[in-house]
């Protein structure tokens, strides 16, 4: 006995000595002593207070057993029904039979779903933490893992940030379960590919890679699996972070990859052969390869007349350029080259600026930077009064900023029809990234006026063209030789002409749609 608690006395040392990250934590395994495992798992789990055990005889009191849970993230009235239960009240006649065995209470006496059997740990204390229960049985070194997950989290809503007026109006949750049964259930295929990772040395966190065998490229598919398996981080990162440390610039300020909240969404992309990334905790889903046609297409597109939709999406296209050139264009304009406007708009901009201290362009950062604190004051207040500050107060100190001859009413309008252009881009990454670049455009302007502004257009154009986003260019299809792509890039077209997948996918079964007969698209 001595030599037992000595020996016991130096495992229990060890394991105190183990970090969460440890891999030594494989070299420990359960013991026949149901006390003695569950008192070495608190220790290691340093004695949370929701960290409930349960010791109890079998039917019979023949044996002893134990479980070891985590009340926050277990469903306790499925451990009642599904194991105590049977385990205490129904396992009577089988122990009456004969001495009863482990194989049996698994096979037989556990009404779960889910259990597995288990011998270090390691793998019990991740399955403890993501929600499942530990059961063991006095005599056995090993145990049972037994799924009894039971997340706590919001119903399917709205989306927040990709509104639209037509179509399904569902978002992602926190909880990856029901984002899979979202993509599910807009996707009876058996080919529809869910596979799943964990994520940090420490969270451990659930992340899946999904994609549609036969469509998406396979290339493409195990070159984002290498990718990931590559991250070493410690804590949890959102899917967002986690897929932005992989792509081919990190340090580009134009998404290359789509970020969206929308299952119908997801699964577009992945019917054209893209693959989504998701992660539990994170109410939103990764797309990836994305271009930059790709970031203004809106789910309303598919649902209006292909006339009504191209002539939609070329607005939002000159919204992206007043959004970021407007201003620029007008202090090159009025500082520098007046000469290219009518004289009665030179007077009118002249009388307009009678009294204003600063130059075209301060005034043009000023309002700017204005704008940027209103735009994120919205984003930041509640949602109640977030809007009315938001408008309210571009209103008021707009009116009195002209008023005490700050800026002149002109640059009020310019900056306002900026902001309004800015909203109509769908995707907000790529909106972020439009309103960092007018900043450049007006130091251009002030510096060489509209040849700067030109210059600073074609190098925009030349590192755009240069981006690629998982081997795919960011400018595709415009910028390669793939007219059947056109079709549904900048402008769209009926869908009965879009009958193959996009070309730039590669994919694996270019048939979207069968050449049968019909008519045009009646929209």
């Amino acid at each position: 006995m001595n030599i037992f608690k000595r020996i016991l006395g130096k495992r229990k040392k060890n394991i105190s000595q183990i970090n969460f990250n440890n891999e030594e934590w494989v070299q420990f395994k359960l013991s026949g002593d149901i006390r003695d495992n569950i008192s070495r798992l608190c220790h290691i789990m340093n004695q949370p207070s929701d960290l409930k055990s349960r010791e109890f005889s079998l039917a019979g009191g023949s044996r002893k057993a134990a479980t070891l849970f985590i009340s926050t993230v277990a469903n306790e009235d499925m451990i009642q029904e599904h194991i105590l239960k049977p385990l205490i009240m129904e396992s009577t006649a089988a122990i009456g039979k004969g001495r009863i065995s482990f194989e049996e209470i698994k096979d037989s006496m556990i009404s779960a779903d889910k259990v597995k059997v288990v011998y270090t740990f390691d793998e019990i204390v991740m399955g403890i933490m993501s929600g499942e229960t530990l059961l063991t049985i006095q005599g056995y070194d090993k145990g049972l893992l037994i799924d009894t997950k039971g997340y706590q989290g919001r119903t399917v809503g709205e989306p927040a940030t990709e509104p639209s007026v037509k179509g399904p109006q569902e978002a992602f949750v926190e909880i990856l379960r029901i984002n899979i049964g979202l993509i599910r259930r807009r996707l009876l295929d058996p080919n529809l590919c869910i596979e799943m990772y964990k994520m940090g040395r420490r969270a451990k966190a659930d992340y899946i890679i999904v994609y549609i065998k036969g469509i998406a490229n396979g290339s493409l598919v195990d070159e984002i699996k290498n990718r990931l398996s590559k991250l070493d981080v410690d804590g949890q990162a959102t899917t967002a972070q986690m897929v932005r440390m992989i792509v081919d610039r990190p340090n580009s300020i134009f998404p290359l990859i789509q970020v969206t909240e929308r299952p119908d969404k997801v699964v577009s992309a992945l019917s054209e052969g893209r693959v989504a990334i998701l992660m539990n905790g994170n109410p939103e889903a990764v797309i990836a390869p994305t271009t930059f046609p790709i970031l203004m297409q809106s789910s309303d597109d598919y649902y209006e007349n292909w006339i009504v939709a191209s002539v939609i999406r070329m607005a939002r296209l000159v919204g992206v350029f007043i959004t970021a050139l407007l201003p620029a264009l007008y202090i090159s304009v009025t500082a520098f080259h007046p000469d290219m406007i009518p004289l009665n708009l030179v007077l009118s901009i002249t009388d307009s600026r009678t009294g204003v201290p600063f130059p075209a362009f301060v005034e043009a950062l000023l309002m700017v930077f204005t704008l940027e604190l209103l735009q994120e004051a919205g984003i930041r207040l509640p949602r109640i009064v977030g809007q009315t500050v938001s408008i309210v107060g571009g209103l008021v100190i707009g009116q009195a900023a002209v008023q005490a001859g700050i800026v002149s009413p002109i640059m009020v309008i310019v900056i306002s029809i900026t902001a309004v252009s800015s909203f109509t881009v769908p995707d907000y990454s790529l909106g972020l990234a439009l309103r960092i670049a007018r900043i450049p455009f007006i130091m251009l302007a002030v510096t060489l006026g509209i040849f700067g502004v030109a210059m600073g257009m074609i190098a925009g154009l030349i590192y755009i063209a240069s981006l690629k986003s998982f081997g795919l260019c960011y400018l595709e299809p415009i910028s390669t030789l793939y007219p059947a792509d056109w079709k549904d890039s900048l402008l769209r077209a009926p869908m009965r002409s879009m009958r193959k997948r996009p070309e730039e996918m590669q994919p694996e079964d270019p048939i979207r749609m069968s050449t049968g007969k019909g008519g045009q698209e009646n929209e």
